[in-house]
């Protein structure tokens, strides 16, 4: 029987069927089942029986950083409850695996412990992207070993800007646009769990293109190594 994997998709303004469909693709063929849940309370609900492996693509926030999100919250306005916030840190940090993609960096405001499960992430005020369009991703040194793709890969996306990953993580992939190399993807150790973050992929076009797709299947074949005591 296959390892299961867990996908929480779902959210605001983003094409998030088309994108999990991109993304079930790559996990299957990396040796896992899939089932998609796109209610925050049942996925959690779902980790009393760990699975192999949560992936997160969703966009749920407070929404109340700026009048242009008033007409949407009633539909996706969301503030994680702290329980909710233990049973996800604490399914990584018993030895569970978290692939973390785009907007799901930016989820969770109200949880400071979202940005330490996951090592960094969007800070409003802070963080932001300009408009979509060509970017130019490259390898690092430990995504080039890890990714059989092209160590330099033209991708159409949204670059992410000072998403600020910490010490203990080891940046896969960077971007340089406005304001230096920004730091895209990452993986690192979370307890006795992995996590791995990619801040690409705002549609199925970009998880599939060459190069992102060889990285996003490195990071899950990361995730699946021996747990770390």
């Amino acid at each position: 029987m296959a390892a299961r994997a867990l996908i929480l998709s779902g959210g605001y303004s983003h094409p998030f069927g088309e994108s999990t469909g991109a993304l079930v693709g790559i996990i299957e063929e990396c040796g896992y089942d899939t089932l998609i849940e796109e209610d925050i309370d049942a996925a959690i609900a779902a980790l009393a029986d760990p699975p192999a492996m949560l992936a997160v693509n969703t966009l749920r926030w407070s929404m109340t950083q700026h009048a242009k999100y008033a007409p949407d919250r009633d539909r996706f306005a969301y503030e994680l409850p702290d329980s909710h916030m233990d049973a996800l840190a604490d399914y990584v940090a018993s030895g569970g695996r978290m692939f973390v993609i785009h907007v799901s960096t930016i989820c969770f405001d109200t949880q400071p412990r979202w940005h330490e499960v996951m090592g960094g992430g969007w800070t409003w005020g802070r963080s932001h992207h300009p408009p979509m369009g060509e970017i130019d991703i490259s390898l690092t040194e430990a995504g080039a070993e890890h990714s059989a793709g092209p160590a330099q890969f033209p991708l159409l996306d949204e670059a992410y800007h000072n998403l600020d990953p910490r010490e203990d993580c080891t940046v896969l992939a960077t971007c340089e646009i406005e304001e230096g190399p920004q730091p895209l993807a990452w993986v690192r150790k979370f307890g006795k769990g992995r996590v791995a973050v990619d801040a690409l992929g705002h549609d199925a076009r970009s998880i599939n293109a060459r190069g992102h797709r060889e990285l996003i299947t490195a990071q899950i074949e990361w995730l699946k190594g021996a747990s770390d005591a």
